[in-house]
């Protein structure tokens, strides 16, 4: 099935984890949320601090999440547990992963937990790195729907840690790629119900 919903916004001037606080697909979506979840795609700088921060690590440690230029990705898919919902982040990263790396960089992506880490020389801070942590992400539940984000950096900026890693993504391959993802989580997420509904009982 093709859904053809690519909610691309354009009036999110800063991504600062809010937004994930609380279920928001049927802010966007109004009566067009799918009960297999929704998601939607925009382009801004991230800058989430304590009070964004869903991630009791980042709180602990007082870190702070920061890029100049990023993708980001909020997804809201119904139905999930904790596990369900962390089981599914690492799945749709790995997706974003190989995608990126196969269509857009040209270079090997690891996925480490839910990191995306590209393969390549690059600099950061007057520093040449062998590779790059190119994304940030986190998900939880709440009211009984898994809520996800992931950011990935386009230009990470001084302000971002020496392990980002800059994708560069002209224009053009961050809009496509934006499209990308979203069709693939439609496309998964179709095929993982329509799973759901071939199992025999006997």
């Amino acid at each position: 099935m093709v859904y053809n919903i690519c909610m691309i916004v354009d009036d999110i001037k800063i991504y600062d984890g809010n937004l994930l606080h609380d279920r928001f697909a049927y802010t966007f979506f109004r009566n067009k949320v799918l009960p297999i979840g929704n998601i939607i795609a925009f382009r801004s700088p991230m800058l989430v601090e304590a009070e964004g921060m869903i991630d009791q690590e980042d709180v602990l440690k007082n870190e702070f999440i920061y890029s100049d230029d990023a993708i980001n990705f909020l997804w809201e898919v119904p139905g999930l547990d904790t596990f369900g919902a962390i089981a599914y982040q690492r799945l749709l990263n790995t997706m974003i992963a190989n995608v990126l790396s196969s269509k857009y960089l040209n270079k090997p992506i690891e996925v480490d937990g839910d990191d995306l880490i590209v393969h390549a020389e690059h600099e950061q801070h007057g520093i040449i790195q062998p590779k790059g942590k190119c994304s940030v992400s986190i998900t939880h539940v709440k009211n009984g729907a898994a809520l996800g984000h992931t950011g990935i950096n386009i230009t990470a900026g001084r302000r971002a840690p020496s392990h980002a890693f800059s994708t560069k993504l002209s224009d053009e391959q961050t809009t496509q790629f934006m499209k990308d993802v979203v069709d693939l989580f439609y496309q998964t997420n179709d095929d993982i119900f329509v799973a759901t509904t071939k199992i025999i009982s006997k």
